[in-house]
């Protein structure tokens, strides 16, 4: 199961990625260097709260979309598949997303007529 670390991490990557930002601008614009951005991307290192406000803030999400936690209210979870998925998807390429998306509308579609 993906750590916390990963977890924002892998945000942080997707957010950045989806605002055509390197990890250097993303960098300048939080006061951080490339290398504090890379680590952080890579789960090696945690934010602090202030960064992650200050990321989030240069990223234009909410802080809780850098913890993987999107505006789904918060279950314990060993429990909720949704937050599962969630976890697995975050350290997924925008491509793989994309191939996932794929594969939910077709089981979607199944679902519907069945």
């Amino acid at each position: 199961m993906p750590t916390l670390r990963r977890t924002v991490g892998a945000m942080v990557r997707h957010y950045r990625e989806h605002a055509k930002l390197t990890q250097a601008e993303l960098g300048d614009r939080v006061g951080k260097s490339m290398e504090t951005i890379g680590r952080i991307e890579r789960g090696t290192t945690a934010p602090s709260l202030q960064l992650l406000e200050k990321l989030a803030d240069a990223l234009s999400v909410e802080p809780r979309d850098l913890l993987g936690a999107g505006s789904y209210p918060a279950r314990t979870r060993k429990v909720d598949p949704l937050a599962q998925l969630i976890d697995r998807l975050a350290g997924m390429s925008d491509e793989d997303i994309q191939r996932a998306e794929q594969l939910i509308d077709v089981a979607m579609g199944w679902k519907a007529n069945r």
